[in-house]
């Protein structure tokens, strides 16, 4: 198996997304770590994987929580090798349409959540030599109507896996992103009542949007993250993986 006795933490992780690159992990071998604020989700996903799964609750937008749940897992499974940082929220707005605590919320989350994280489990990461995946998006790299927070946030976080992976390429610790178009998940849900839109609407607008006529499954973007965390990328780091079918080929 691919991470046989490999440790991941991984952030989001009983979101969409979350939910399948943990399951992937495990059925890899990995014992995960799992980190969501949903309590309960975390809860029913820890018991599916037996042994294999911890949860660990925290706030990803507080360093002293961060800092305690990467402990948590070292003290738990005794090291860490894989970080994912899949924590993520989203508000639909301009400028004008988004007030500071919105606006610091999105950053606060999809962005210095990821850099606390990091930073925490770096000492870590350097004593397994292990790695750190980011979730990123098609808007890490182009803009999106009504999305500036979050478009910013994206952006932020390629620029730090940039800056990170060179920070630590001579010390054995790889840094990459994954950067996803629309996901067929619940956030779609939760995008289509921003919008003022049904689900099933939203659905067919984000389908025709994409130029492969239909949006990523979290599967995807699971065997995406599995790949660079694995041996076969071992001489890949900085890198962003796009995942968009075609999106941004525009």
């Amino acid at each position: 198996m691919m991470f046989q006795d490999k440790v991941i933490l991984v952030t989001g992780a009983a979101g969409g997304v979350g939910h399948a690159i943990v399951r992937s992990f495990a059925a890899e071998g990995a014992r995960v770590a799992i980190c969501d604020r949903n309590h309960d989700a975390g809860t029913t996903l820890v018991k599916e994987l037996g042994d294999q799964g911890f949860l660990v609750s925290g706030d990803v937008t507080e360093p002293d929580s961060c800092n305690a749940m990467v402990a948590k897992t070292v003290d738990h499974f005794g090291k860490l090798d894989v970080l994912v940082n899949g924590a993520g929220v989203i508000h639909v707005g301009d400028a004008q349409g988004t007030n500071p605590a919105q606006w610091r919320h999105v950053l606060s989350v999809n962005l210095d959540g990821a850099f606390y994280m990091s930073r925490a489990a770096m000492p870590h990461l350097l004593a397994s030599g292990g790695s750190i995946v980011n979730i990123g998006s098609d808007f890490s790299f182009v803009g999106g109507e009504q999305l500036v927070a979050y478009c910013a946030s994206k952006g932020g976080m390629l620029m730090m896996t940039k800056a990170m992976a060179l920070d630590h390429a001579n010390q054995g610790v790889r840094i990459n992103i994954v950067c996803p178009t629309v996901i067929d998940t619940p956030m779609v849900d939760s995008l289509a009542r921003q919008l003022g839109n049904p689900a099933e609407e939203q659905r067919k607008i984000y389908d025709a949007s994409v130029p492969t006529g239909r949006m990523i499954a979290p599967q995807e973007v699971a065997d995406s993250v599995l790949f660079l965390a694995s041996d076969k990328a071992g001489h890949i780091t900085g890198t962003s993986l796009v995942i968009d079918g075609g999106v941004t080929a525009r």
